[in-house]
């Protein structure tokens, strides 16, 4: 392998690096009301596509009563719905309310915002060169899957 790094490495060290930055913008989220890490966590998760219980459960290595009261919790603070699925009213999908995408876009905006001013100095060329080698990497590790 010799002296220089992996692309595996250094793209693992890049994402540390990144969720840093943006661990940093939870840290100066205006307001007590602001979701923590962990709620950021789970609201990311839902907005990507993770809609039970279950599957947080298994997604955060607990059980699914832990899960539940985790969901709970977020429900009274406002920041998760629980609406019933008309197929089967037994079955539960969990949904963001307003006021979580309104946070989940602050943090991010500021947090890309601290990642820009740390790529201020390439230049638009590289920046468009950067984002290209990025969407193909991320296409090629989407289709990989997560055990691959």
């Amino acid at each position: 392998m010799g002296t220089e790094r992996s692309l595996s490495r250094e793209l693992v060290d890049l994402s540390f690096t990144l969720m840093e930055i943006i661990k940093q913008e939870f840290k100066v989220a205006p307001g007590d009301d602001a979701p923590t890490l962990t709620q950021c966590k789970v609201l990311m998760m839902i907005r990507g596509g993770v809609c039970h219980v279950g599957k947080l459960s298994d997604a955060f290595g607990i059980s699914q009563p832990a899960a539940s009261l985790m969901v709970d919790a977020m429900v009274k603070d406002g920041l998760i719905r629980k609406v019933p699925l008309p197929e089967d009213r037994r079955q539960i999908r969990l949904q963001l309310t307003p006021r979580a995408t309104s946070s989940i876009e602050a943090i991010h905006k500021r947090a890309f915002r601290r990642i820009d001013r740390r790529l201020a100095g390439l230049s638009e060329t590289k920046k468009k060169s950067l984002a290209r080698q990025l969407r193909e990497l991320s296409r090629l590790v989407a289709e990989s899957g997560p055990s691959a």
